[in-house]
């Protein structure tokens, strides 16, 4: 499985056929990884007779889980399936999250690699505002850079990126 859907497990972040479709679209699930949802989700679900996720369960090569996935999410009455629309930009925001702790995990002892991996996230997520404030190649709006040595501004983007973190899972888990 997936680290990005063990991370949202871990923190207890509710997925779904929207958040696997994104995840899908944007490249950080596997086929494997909707098909273990798609036997989880009919081991809880028994009554269930989709074709569309029976089929997803098998799991085969052949399928075409882009979609199969739309027809579950049409099924749904889920409209706006484009990345772009606003009703998936929270799925995007589970994505991040998730990229964002395993990255935190992967580099706890390079902070200086962490930021530039952070920054990497922070472009291929078309460069959401709400993370500025710790991007290390971005001034910051108050110039504290050049108050601070080297390791104290890596400091400090480390503690803003943290806070981060801990508001962006509270509104996840809401």
């Amino acid at each position: 499985m997936s680290v990005y859907v063990d991370v949202l497990k871990q923190y207890k972040i509710k997925y779904d056929w929207k958040t696997l479709y994104v995840g899908l679209k944007l490249d950080l699930i596997n086929y494997g990884d909707v098909t273990n949802y798609a036997v989880d989700f009919l081991t809880r679900h028994p009554e269930t007779n989709d074709q569309n996720i029976i089929q997803l369960a098998w799991g085969d090569q052949d399928f075409d889980y882009e979609s199969l996935l739309l027809s579950i999410l049409k099924e749904s009455n889920i409209d706006g399936l484009n990345l772009d629309d606003d009703a998936l930009q929270v799925e995007k925001r589970k994505w991040r999250f998730g990229m964002l702790v395993f990255l935190k995990k992967k580099h706890q002892k390079d902070f200086e690699e962490l930021l530039n991996q952070i920054a990497e996230v922070y472009a291929d997520f078309n460069y959401p505002e709400d993370m500025d404030s710790f991007i290390n190649y971005l001034p910051s709006k108050d110039n504290l850079q050049s108050k601070y040595s080297k390791e104290e501004n890596i400091t400090r983007l480390i503690n803003l990126f943290n806070e981060f973190l801990n508001k962006e899972h509270k509104y996840l888990q809401n």
